[in-house]
């Protein structure tokens, strides 16, 4: 019979293995360059098409993911992408063949599909803005296990593989006026900041000059108290 101490460190390396990453895929750019698991792209580039079967111009945002088998045998994946905000347009994702789209926000799945062994294939992953505005998605691949012979393949989750968010932004910025510590948030946090700033505790900062008058000074700091107060 196991000691009950050896049966927790069992049990504890257990579930390290059950809860750690598969590293089967990987998200690449479009470069070819490995994009890190956790990483959170901003999208800015707009680009102008032109419908080949109506001649009209439509504006979209590529962001060149690809995805990579980085093992030397042929594996199976599928995406998913939880689209939390869409400010108009529509998003698009594609694989292994077929191109998944979505004018509203809410979670895509596509469907799986066999990568051969180094294989790299682009997602296609775009967002076709309306106008001005943000898409962001949060994707992750999903390893899967396939069970029998094409065409009659039945696929099951294994694990999960890396995360990239996008952050598509077409002629608007992240930035918020005050947020001085950077959580899209103005806050007791920023105030405190600015405060340090203004007795020589902290160096001060251009973001810090909220009115952009130079000085770094109560008139910053009651922007900040207005805008926590919902005056500003």
């Amino acid at each position: 019979m196991l000691k009950k101490s050896t049966l927790l460190i069992l049990l504890a390396l257990f579930g390290l293995s059950a809860s750690a990453q598969l590293t089967t895929f990987e998200f690449v750019d479009a470069n070819g360059n490995v994009v890190p698991d956790g990483t959170t792209l901003t999208l800015t580039e707009v680009t102008e098409e032109e419908d080949f079967g109506t001649g009209e111009l439509y504006q979209v945002m590529y962001a060149g993911l690809s995805v990579r088998n980085t093992t030397g045998v042929q594996a199976a994946l599928r995406v998913l992408a939880d689209v939390t905000r869409l400010d108009g347009g529509t998003y698009q994702l594609c694989f292994p063949i077929n191109c998944m789209s979505t004018t509203e926000e809410g979670l895509l799945t596509t469907e799986s599909g066999m990568l051969a062994a180094n294989a790299v294939q682009n997602l296609l992953t775009e967002w076709f803005p309306a106008g001005e505005g943000g898409c962001d998605v949060s994707m992750k691949i999903q390893v899967m296990n396939a069970i029998g012979q094409f065409p009659n393949v039945r696929y099951t989750p294994l694990g999960d593989g890396p995360t990239v968010t996008l952050h598509f932004r077409n002629g608007i910025s992240d930035d918020v006026v005050g947020d001085l510590d950077g959580n899209q948030v103005v806050d007791v946090d920023d105030l405190n900041i600015l405060i340090n700033m203004m007795l020589g505790k902290a160096e001060k900062t251009a973001a810090a000059d909220i009115n952009a008058d130079g000085n770094v000074d109560v008139d910053d700091m009651n922007i900040i108290l207005n805008t926590m107060l919902g005056k500003q």
